[in-house]
Parts: C-alpha cells; structure tokens; sequence
C-alpha cells in the first residue's frame, strides 16, 4: 500500500504552489528563447539494506525536479551576469554551437527514421523534435544521436555562451561543496561582496579550466562504469530472465537493446538471429531478413533473455525471444544461438567487429 504523503498547513501549501508558478514562468521563458532539453534520465540503481543492488530505474523528471532545476539555473544565470557586469574574469560554463555539418547529418538520421522535421540546424525545429518524441519507442535513438552531434560542455573564462540553455553567460555556482569551479565563483562572489579585487589571470584560469572540465569527463566515465559493473554483478545469476526491450542501435554484426523496466543494455549477435540470412541497410539503420522479409530497426519493441553476462569486460548479451505489438503483446518467435548459460570460467569471448565504442 503507498504511503500517503504528508500533510502540509496552509502556509506551505501556498509557498509551494508559487514556487510552481514562478519555476514553470522561468522554464517556458528559456525555451521560447530557445534553450533545448534532451531526455537522457540518469540510471539510478536500486540497492537493499545491505548495500546489494537489487535492481535500477531511470530518474524521473518529475515537476518537482523541474522546480529546483529551474531555481539553480537562474542562481547561476544571475551570479554569472554579476560577475561580468563587475569586469571579474571567471570560470564559466561553456557550451559552444554544433558543427552544422553534424546537425545536418542529424536531420538526415532522423529523416531516415520515417520522422518528418525542418532542419535541425535551427534550434526551435530541434526542440519540436524532442518534444515530439516523447513516448515514441525512438525516442532513446532520437536523444542520443542529438546528444552526439553536440559539443561538450567545458569550463573556460572564455565568452563563448552556452548554446544549449541559450545563454550568452552562465556559470556553475549552485554546487560548491561538490565541484571545484563553482567554489572559485563563490570565492569571487564573497570577494566582491566585500569590496575586495583579486588578482585575476586569463592564462591561469584557461590552465584551471582545462584541467576541471579534464576531471570531470573522468569523474562522468568511472560513475557510468560503475553503474555498468553494479548491473551486470545483479544479471550474472539471472541468466534466462525474460524482459522487454527497446532496439537502441542496429549495425551490421548486430542489434543493442535496452530493457524497459529494468533499463540494462545489452547485444544480440546478428549471428544469433537464425532460419534466415540478414542484410544490412546503413541508411535506414535496419537488418533485413533475405527470405522472411522480417527485419528489426530503431525503436522495435522486443522481448528478450540475459543470455551471457561477462562483468570483465562489461558486457551483456541477449537471446531474441520475440518481438513485441503495440499492446506489448509477443508477435512471434524467433530461435535464437545465442549463449544460454553462464561464461565458462577463464573463458573470454573474441572482440565484436566495430562494436568497442559503443561498449565503452
């Protein structure tokens, strides 16, 4: 029985509906400015008592999550604005724009999905297409190949904006007990405040830049890693479970898939798809089957097995089971040679052709 959420007096109740008002005012402001929102929830896995992991979920953007992601944006929006209009020099959070070359490989990507748009070289038809996604089982294949065709966000003293919140200057303040440039900002801050001029240097601080935005990208890398080995310890005895899936990405040696309840991605061999030949279409990121006409392309609902899980080399392999109608129902079978059992001990695989990127 869910818990009954608690009771608030008259007081809270109205300070929490115009923290709403004022949060949801500041959220559509930046969109109609054009700021963009990939949906790329983060993996929370699920650990008992004890610390064992017992199972995961993707996190939720639920309206109160908004409410204080929109309150930090505009603590930071405004700290930032401050220390320009100061003459201050500081490490700010640096977007820069897409290659356009990327953007109109991204419009041909999607085009190939069946999904019509303008192109994604404007800002707005990109956000009318992540808008219009949602909830469409392409819709992981959508964000994530956005994701890819950006840049990645750094910290620099350089004014160069950050082009997917749409802002001409933006810093990271919100968190200085966790990350070291939003500390140097409140450092700043209380110098300012105080009426106190520190010594500044570009130099300096574009060395300090680089090496925070160096540990950050290694800080995002071991936290995915560990995430990775949690899951696929918690898999290792579960060999033959059944769930649905998504197909995430089809390449020529074979089909990604990411559970929908429990949000694992594992591969399925396009050798393990047997009773038919299967080729290989680029462009509309299929597999065809030769005889049956059957094929599997982005954004396929399917039902599958854990069929072998290597933590070693942190990787997850599926059996085909079927494929899935709208309803969730299973269509049809499909016999699969994939690996039913556990790795023999000692036991390692041979690399899979062109698949190490996306392993990693």
């Amino acid at each position: 029985m869910a818990a009954k959420p608690p009771k608030v007096n008259k007081e809270v109740d109205a300070l929490l509906h115009r923290m709403f008002t004022f949060a949801m005012t500041l959220r559509k402001r930046r969109f109609r400015r054009g700021a963009l929102e990939l949906s790329m929830p983060a993996l929370e896995i699920e650990l008992d008592k004890d610390g064992r992991v017992t199972g995961a979920h993707l996190e939720q953007n639920t309206e109160s999550h908004q409410i204080i992601e929109e309150f930090m944006l505009a603590a930071n929006e405004a700290v930032a604005e401050k220390l320009r209009d100061a003459g201050m020099i500081f490490l700010r959070r640096v977007h820069g724009a897409p290659d356009p070359r990327k953007l109109k490989a991204l419009t041909a990507f999607v085009a190939e999905l069946g999904l019509k748009t303008e192109s994604l070289e404007n800002r707005f038809a990109l956000q009318k297409l992540l808008d219009d996604i949602k909830g469409d089982p392409r819709e992981h294949a959508v964000n994530y190949a956005a994701l890819r065709s950006m840049q990645r966000a750094v910290y620099s003293p350089e004014e160069d904006g950050h082009y997917a919140l749409s802002s001409d200057c933006y810093c990271h303040f919100t968190s200085p007990i966790r990350r070291y440039p939003d500390l140097t900002v409140h450092r700043l801050f209380a110098d300012l405040a105080n009426g106190v001029k520190p010594e500044q240097n570009m130099e300096t601080l574009l060395i300090l830049g680089d090496h925070c935005s160096d540990r950050e990208q290694r800080a995002a890398e071991a936290e995915r890693e560990l995430n990775k080995v949690k899951l696929l310890n918690y898999l290792a005895d579960k060999i033959g479970m059944q769930m649905n899936g998504i197909v995430t990405g089809v390449e020529s040696y074979g089909l990604f898939v990411i559970g929908s309840d429990l949000p694992a991605e594992g591969f399925i061999p396009i050798g393990a798809l047997t009773g038919d030949y299967y080729r290989y279409d680029r462009a509309g990121h299929v597999i065809h089957g030769l005889r049956s006409g059957n094929s599997f392309r982005l954004g396929d609902p399917v039902h599958v097995a854990v069929a072998a899980v290597d933590v070693d080399r942190r990787e997850l392999d599926f059996r085909l089971l079927g494929r899935l109608g709208k309803a969730g129902v299973e269509e049809s079978k499909h016999r699969s040679t994939a690996r039913r059992g556990p790795l023999k001990p000692g036991k390692k695989k041979g690399p899979r052709k062109g698949n190490k990127k996306r392993r990693r």
